[in-house]
């Protein structure tokens, strides 16, 4: 098929679901869709990802995501379990993420994926302090003052720019490939320090981002704005992008939509996005599509693409999955995956066919 056809198949969703309208707030990538909730009620971050908050670590995780809960072990409430509040103002985290990873070809790998420390200090009822610490050093470090006018923040300091959706899964395309044509895994390399400003009025929130690391004050920036409706049964969610930060081989910026469709136990999340690496135009696709099979328990359908300069013809990489993510209790996750990586070999892609088994072993709190 026609890669410019492709493009356009991808965004039809996007663009008929801003024409039915919004009603809704933003949260983490699938839960969003699924309960149409604010990301600020799950994390410490206004944008996702890092630090859980309370509502999540001990309402959400316990009684409505993970197979076993509190009440399960015969604890009383959902507050019975653990508490990661040292105080009433300082709250700690904890990411831990293992892949174990065996190739067709018999090659194999154990890598720690994740090892992230979080501590968040309340100031006062609208300001706090955040701070993170990976297992590589650095991290996510800002401060921020909430209830501006329109539901709005601001915040400052180094964080992860606000861009499409922030998938839990690196691998993914539309993650992975953000750094250039040959990939990275996690995303340190997207840390930036900066300040950003969101609002949220009503159904829509938006933010916008000044980053540092340009030649002059204004090279690098990011915004994001994001809608979602419900419809009945069936939620709609839909937004757009962009994203320009410099590197030692020049400028790179990408830009798009994504979007996202729940309805019953299926959820599916899409984005496409545009890359541009200094005269190199390349396109970026991912697609998770999620069955809730029982509590606890989700079938995990997945397909990335990747074309670092579609001028050129220097190749593409495809990649199709499918598992199970497992939470057996709170706190620790499975996820099972088995992958077909389906390369076109060029100047810029140099991978060969192969079947790839992962499990992600992921501890959290």
């Amino acid at each position: 098929m026609n890669r410019m056809k492709s493009g356009m198949l991808v965004a039809i969703p996007c663009v008929l679901t801003l024409l039915l309208g919004v009603d809704g707030a933003r949260a983490l990538p699938r839960y969003s869709v699924q309960y149409g909730q604010n990301c600020i009620l799950c994390h410490a971050s206004p944008t996702g990802g890092g630090m859980r908050s309370l509502y999540a670590s001990q309402f959400l995780v316990p009684e409505e995501i993970a197979a076993r809960g509190w009440n399960d072990s015969g604890a009383e409430g959902a507050l019975s379990g653990f508490s990661p509040e040292l105080s009433p103002n300082v709250t700690i985290g904890v990411d831990a993420r293992t892949l174990i990873l065996q190739a067709e070809q018999g090659e194999g790998a154990v890598i720690s994926m994740q090892g992230d420390l979080y501590l968040d200090v309340l100031l006062s009822p609208t300001a706090s302090v955040y701070l993170e610490r990976s297992q590589v050093g650095g991290g996510e470090a800002w401060g921020m003052v909430r209830g501006l006018p329109a539901d709005g923040y601001l915040r400052a300091g180094r964080y992860i720019p606000d861009m499409g959706w922030r998938f839990e899964d690196h691998r993914l395309a539309t993650r992975r490939y953000l750094a250039g044509p040959a990939g990275a895994d996690g995303t340190s390399f997207l840390l930036a320090s900066g300040v950003e400003v969101g609002i949220s009025p009503g159904p829509l929130f938006f933010s916008v981002s000044l980053l540092d690391g340009g030649r002059s004050l204004g090279d690098g920036y990011a915004a994001r704005i994001m809608m979602i409706r419900q419809l009945g049964p069936v939620n709609l969610a839909t937004g757009g992008s962009v994203l320009r930060m410099a590197d030692p081989a020049g400028r790179r910026r990408t830009a798009g939509g994504f979007w996202g469709v729940a309805a019953g136990p299926v959820t599916w999340l899409g984005e496409y996005d545009e890359t541009r690496r200094g005269d190199a135009l390349g396109n970026l696709a991912a697609h998770e599509v999620t069955v809730r099979m029982k509590r606890g328990l989700d079938l995990r359908l997945t397909y990335d693409f990747q074309d670092p300069d579609r001028a050129e013809k220097s190749g593409a990489r495809r990649r199709y999955g499918m598992g199970l993510a497992w939470m057996p209790a709170p706190y620790w996750s499975l996820l099972v995956m088995g992958n077909r990586v389906d390369p076109e070999v060029g100047p810029l892609v140099a991978d060969s066919a192969d079947h790839q088994l992962e499990m992600v072993l992921h501890f959290f709190y």
